[in-house]
């Protein structure tokens, strides 16, 4: 529980702070991640002002300033993913069901990081006999906890934030493996058909995870179509199912279609018209 005197350290604090300032830290906030580019045009300004008030925010330890845009620092970045472990969790719930309904007991898989794919391994402790690779060291506590499956934690640098384990080790423990299916998270969907993330570290493990997995799902929430992300992953021509809780607008739903990639949708949530549903 945050204590009083923070808050109220926290609360003086947002009063020093200019209405600009404020906005561009929830923006971050909510985003976990803000190109310059994306801020600039978004609140109407030069990319050089917000590159300024990123300075000056970063100085203050209010946000971490990254290459080309901006994040949130240390501690509270723990707290931005605690919140977004809570947020719409009974739509992730219903689309990590829609994702464990076609995995088969017995089976090899990898699951990725993020808090959807915690739903995942959540959904998928009703199965038996599944061999987990994953680098997620919350995923792996999950099942550890509530089944007896066979589970590998991939070794390498672990990030405080979320628990994750990522970097160069990652991809290098990853190539010993095969598995049946691979479960994968993304920062973004673009109008192109590219699959984005926002730390390049992720994007290498996870490239190296898609390349061990024979049958690739990508589960995301309705916020990461045309979200902010900026490090490509892959195609969706890489993805055999594309999983999320509401259809995607026309430009992304018509890329699934043309790359042939299933769209995989709860049965409550209106399908795009153009969009094949699985």
């Amino acid at each position: 529980m945050v204590s009083e005197a923070r808050v109220a350290a926290e609360s003086t604090e947002s009063l020093r702070l200019t209405p600009r300032q404020k906005t561009i830290i929830r923006h971050v906030r909510d985003k976990g991640f803000a190109s310059i580019e994306s801020m600039a045009e978004s609140f109407g300004v030069s990319a050089q002002t917000i590159r300024r008030e990123i300075i000056r925010l970063s100085d203050r330890n209010l946000l971490q300033r990254y290459h080309g845009g901006a994040g949130l620092p240390a501690g509270r970045e723990t707290l931005a993913y605690s919140n977004r472990r809570i947020r719409n969790a009974e739509e992730k719930r219903q689309l990590a069901e829609a994702v464990a309904r076609e995995i088969p007991n017995g089976a090899s898989l990898f699951l990725d990081i993020g808090t959807t794919v915690e739903a995942v391994a959540a959904a998928l402790t009703k199965h038996t006999g599944l061999r987990v690779i994953t680098v997620h060291i919350l995923v792996a506590a999950l099942l550890c906890e509530h089944t007896d499956f066979e589970i590998i934690l991939a070794g390498g640098l672990v990030r405080n934030r979320d628990r994750a384990v990522t970097g160069d080790e990652t991809s290098e423990f990853l190539r010993r493996f095969r598995v049946n299916f691979g479960i994968f998270s993304a920062g973004s969907i673009d109008s192109e058909g590219q699959i984005l993330d926002y730390d390049y570290r992720d994007v290498q493990v996870s490239r190296l995870a898609m390349e061990i997995s024979r049958e690739r799902f990508l589960v995301v929430d309705s916020s990461k179509f045309g979200a902010d992300a900026m490090v490509r992953i892959a195609d969706l021509s890489e993805i055999d199912a594309v999983f999320s809780n509401a259809a995607p607008p026309p430009e992304i739903a018509e890329q699934i279609v043309r790359h042939g990639t299933r769209l995989v949708l709860p049965p409550a949530a209106p399908c795009a018209p153009s969009a094949a549903q699985g």
